[in-house]
């Protein structure tokens, strides 16, 4: 196998699907209840937190995904009823959590990066109808709360905040405008990956490693929604500055700097902040400034369900 083979590879494991909406930070880790079953795990509907509700029913499984340097799809997406993920990670979980990128996750043994599970976890009629009614931002709040004490529970997860000095990127608008194409919600899907009522999902993202770049496919993003896919890409917290409202359909193509100095080729996709310029009309400013980090202090498998 060449080189350039081996590394699309390694790059091609990493396709992602993702469906899920922006968040923001989230209150502190929450203590789950005993598990009462086999095969799907209730939870109480208390948590440590007063007035703040479980879900009815989690189930956590290994997922069936094994690390033989082929493509897999990752998935993790909010349901009116609860969330669904597929081939994530304990990591992954946590930053959803929590509100963070990947690169501000640190701590716990090497398999939170490396095992990979399917999660399913329902929410009773009556905590369904009390979401139903907060504003989106409480909401989505709730809804981290509420996999915060899953993680406590299923994964005996404690955590610790710290916050460090770290390079900041601000997301603005480029001189030359936006490029991006707003979004037509009531329209379907181009790959035929469409909701129950026949139109496209809002706020899908698709990576994937084409022959010379890695590709971002977005469909109905918003700024607020794209800037936390971006940071994770940078490993930098990213702020959204560009004033821009609604949502969006763009493809970005970038190759990684790793992946052009390993390659030493000028045929590859321009660097990200160069592509973020080109293809999207935004610009990527940088400065010094503080980010929230958190540190996994412990955790434990899950027990099989």
């Amino acid at each position: 196998m060449t080189g350039r083979a081996a590394l699309k590879l390694g790059i091609g494991k990493g396709l992602l699907l993702v469906a899920v909406g922006s968040v923001g930070l989230a209150a502190p880790n929450l203590s789950g209840q005993r598990n009462i079953t086999p095969g799907a795990a209730h939870l109480s509907g208390e948590s440590a937190a007063a007035g703040t509700p479980m879900y009815d029913v989690a189930s956590i499984k290994l997922s069936k995904y094994t690390s033989d340097g082929g493509t897999m799809m990752v998935m993790m997406r909010t349901d009116p009823d609860g969330m669904t993920a597929t081939n994530v990670t304990l990591k992954s979980l946590v930053c959803m959590a929590y509100g963070l990128s990947d690169y501000q996750v640190s701590g716990g043994p090497g398999w939170v990066d490396s095992d990979y599970y399917d999660v399913n976890a329902k929410m009773d009629d009556s905590t369904m109808e009390m979401l139903g009614k907060l504003a989106p931002g409480q909401a989505q709040l709730m809804r981290q709360q509420m996999l915060q004490a899953v993680l406590a529970e299923r994964f005996k997860l404690t955590i610790h905040r710290e916050t460090k000095q770290v390079p900041v990127f601000t997301l603005v608008v480029a001189k030359s405008g936006p490029k991006m194409h707003p979004s037509a919600p009531t329209t379907a899907a181009a790959d035929g990956n469409n909701g129950p009522n026949g139109q496209r999902p809002q706020g899908m993202m698709r990576m994937g490693w084409e022959t010379d770049a890695m590709t971002l496919t977005a469909e109905g993003i918003s700024m607020e929604g794209f800037t936390p896919q971006l940071a994770g890409m940078l490993r930098s917290t990213v702020e959204n500055k560009t004033g821009l409202k609604g949502n969006y359909d763009f493809t970005l193509r970038y190759t990684p700097d790793e992946v052009r100095d390993a390659m030493n080729s000028s045929s590859f996709a321009p660097p990200i902040f160069a592509a973020v310029q080109e293809q999207l009309g935004l610009k990527l400013e940088s400065r010094k400034g503080l980010s929230e980090a958190l540190v996994i202090d412990q955790v434990e498998r899950p027990s099989a369900n």
